[in-house]
């Protein structure tokens, strides 16, 4: 009879940690992709790149709207070495916002790279829409 009150606690328990995943990521569902186009350097509106150039040895999670276009921007601070590049993940509308997430990809062991110091980053242009951008 001691066991039963302990069992069901622990059955309540899993029950309120199931619920409140649930709801914790209520909205995050997809909606829709989102098409985009990294830009090159030369691409990037002038006011954006100097943000950019200004904030470059910084993590840089950054949003820019001009005209019908949203930028997003996802720096990774300064680098060692060259070689670095930069994957695109995911780029698509939820109900709560935009989610945007690209990984570093470094250079690969033995690769010759070059001995300076780097600052990787993309930019990429898609649809303006006024959602608060999340990365991830």
């Amino acid at each position: 009879m001691g066991r039963k009150p302990y069992i069901l606690l622990v059955v309540l328990l899993g029950v309120l940690l199931t619920c409140g995943c649930s709801l914790q990521k209520a909205g995050t569902e997809k909606i829709r992709d989102l098409d985009y186009t990294v830009l090159a350097e030369t691409e990037i509106p002038e006011a954006l790149l100097e943000k950019i150039t200004e904030n470059q040895s910084d993590d840089l999670k950054m949003t820019y709207r001009e005209d019908d276009y949203l930028y997003i921007v996802r720096g990774f601070g300064m680098q060692e070495t060259g070689g670095y590049s930069i994957r695109m993940q995911e780029l698509y509308l939820a109900e709560n916002a935009i989610y945007f997430d690209a990984d570093l990809i470094g250079p690969e062991n033995g690769e010759d790279v070059e001995k300076a110091v780097s600052y990787p980053y993309i930019v990429i242009k898609t649809e303006r829409l006024e959602e608060n951008v999340i990365f991830e």
